[in-house]
């Protein structure tokens, strides 16, 4: 499919910038890249986070799920290409970047990870004096203890954080607040909370304070810190999320010869990063599915976990099937150490200072992120839970743009730090059916002998190639129609569309079906699977061929 695009008057936002929680321009950034300007692209990049090498490691993509190029085949490589301009680009952003006078306001920010981190960023920009109190003896966060090395450079995160330091923000790390009114009291004018989800929840089953049961977060953390636990040949680990897959695949590396991850769910379920799950197989992890653990005893040296064997049920209010026992088909497993990696929780209690929810949870009052409390913001994990960098950093950008406003400033965190007309020309991808290039890795049998970073940056040549794969979205324009009276609500257009252009209808046409709407049309690439999937020929695609 060649020539199918008109061009807009003006630029529109591309699914992919859309589902960013931190809003970066995708489309520009790419573009960059596809010219060869890595400076421009990572100019581009952190005019809206100030971690763009780590969430070149790290994110797990969300744009990437709705890139167009999708589609047509698989999308655009975009994490990787953030880390390759992260990587391969300079200093340029560095000019643009201008600090507003001193304002005389001072904030405190507690917890030193990607929310906190953020937030001290953009309001050291407006000019306010920031403070981020931090508990452990580096700054980072989950960023720091709970992502191994293989996943995430050390160095990288560290002159990420060097940066932010640059700024004049003071980073107190080994300082616990026990309070926000030691705080308010010693005189700073807003106070955000953003300390991370670092407890483990525990298994809270018979057994599960033996010796050798270990929670995943202090697991982790033991990694980081390069001291780790002796996890044996035998290692079994519960749980189905990423701190579970971290888990297993740090074990391989620790040297156990048997890792098995336990999840009482099947694969769909899995809240785990896809990638990750599978670089884990690779690994050798194996997975058991439909299996939760009852009891853990105490079995010579070693632990033997019983299981039960589960079956899906109904949904749970969550919309996941809910996991139900199977009567008589419990299982035993020995293992020299068992890695609990159920869930995290938010270290917080009444004394705080703060109103906590059922959970342990911050609720906050509005859209800005305040609480109930006045002069007081949280985000990041102490308000939604175990959470993405991503989203953190989102959140991080929110309160900064509140915290200033209720300090008299304007709320503004726009930067311009690419030169004028950066990434703006369209550029458009010749074929629509370029495939995905392989992201180069080290081999399994090298990297499951050390926390080396498993995947290699992209070089210029392929970095370019790919970002040549994108079909600026933000200036493709189709129009789309749907026949209301023909449809019959088979929702195969909604099946084969990732774009959300179509949604379940709201009113009945004259046959008595629930028809089909036009949700999004500007968000229609012109792929034509809605056209050749509609057994009625109810929809039309306009400028597509």
């Amino acid at each position: 499919m060649q020539g199918t695009t008109r061009l807009m008057i003006e630029r529109k936002a591309a699914a992919c910038q859309k589902a960013c929680p931190a809003g970066i321009d995708v489309p520009r950034y790419v573009r960059a890249i596809a010219a060869g300007r890595f400076d421009e692209s990572l100019a581009v990049i952190r005019e809206s986070i100030p971690f763009p090498s780590v969430c070149g490691y790290a994110c797990f993509a969300p744009c990437e799920v709705r890139c167009g190029k999708g589609q047509f085949d698989a999308p655009v490589a975009i994490r990787a290409l953030k880390r390759a301009a992260a990587e391969r680009g300079g200093g340029l952003w560095k000019d643009g970047l201008k600090k507003a006078p001193p304002t005389g306001k001072k904030v405190a920010v507690i917890g030193a990870g990607p929310s906190g981190l953020t937030a001290a960023y953009f309001l050291a920009l407006k000019g306010h004096r920031v403070v981020v109190f931090e508990g452990k003896d580096e700054a980072g966060g989950m960023m720091r203890w709970a992502i191994p090395g293989y996943r995430l450079s050390r160095e990288t995160l560290r002159a990420e954080v060097d940066e932010i330091e640059a700024l004049g923000v003071e980073i107190k790390t080994d300082t616990r607040v026990n309070a926000v009114a030691e705080l308010i009291g010693a005189g700073y004018h807003a106070v955000y909370i953003a300390c991370g989800a670092q407890n483990n929840v525990p298994l809270a089953i018979p057994g599960d304070d033996l010796s050798g049961v270990f929670g995943a977060i202090d697991f982790l953390e033991s990694v980081n810190r390069g001291n780790p636990l002796t996890v044996g040949k035998k290692v079994a680990v519960i749980g189905g999320g990423n701190a579970a897959i971290d888990a297993a695949r740090s074990a391989i590396r620790l040297g156990a010869s048997e890792v098995k991850l336990f999840y009482r769910r099947t694969r769909n379920e899995m809240p785990a990063y896809p990638d990750e799950v599978d670089a884990a197989v690779a690994e050798g992890v194996k997975i058991e599915f439909l299996a939760s653990p009852a009891m853990i005893k105490r079995q010579g040296d070693g632990l033997q976990v019983l299981f039960d064997r589960m079956e899906l049920g109904p949904p749970d209010r969550d919309g996941r099937p809910r996991p139900i026992p199977m009567s008589g088909c419990g299982f035993g497993v020995v293992a020299d150490t068992v890695i609990s990696a159920i869930g995290q929780a938010v270290s917080l209690d009444g004394s705080f200072g703060v109103p906590l929810d059922g959970k342990g949870l911050i609720p906050i009052a509005g859209s800005d992120l305040s609480t109930t409390v006045p002069g007081v913001f949280a985000g990041g994990d102490a308000v939604r839970g175990p959470s993405s960098i991503i989203e953190a950093i989102s959140d991080g950008k929110r309160a900064a743009s509140a915290i200033d406003r209720s300090l008299g400033g304007d709320g503004s965190l726009g930067l311009s730090l690419a030169p004028e007309g950066a990434g703006t020309e369209p550029g458009f991808c010749r074929d629509d059916f370029a495939p995905r290039i392989e992201i180069p890795r080290l081999s399994t049998g090298i990297r499951v002998n050390n926390f080396d970073v498993v995947e290699i940056t992209l070089n210029p040549s392929l970095a370019s190639r790919e970002a040549g794969r994108c079909l600026s979205c933000d200036y493709r324009q189709f129009d789309v129609e749907l026949d209301f009276e023909g449809c019959k609500e088979c929702g195969y257009c909604l099946s084969v569309c990732h774009m959300d252009v179509f949604s379940p209808g709201a009113r009945y046409n004259e046959k008595g079906y629930r028809a089909f709407e036009v949700k999004q049309p500007a968000s229609c690439v012109g792929c034509m699977k809605c056209f050749y999937s509609c057994p009625d020929f109810c929809i039309e695609v306009k400028g597509a061929s």
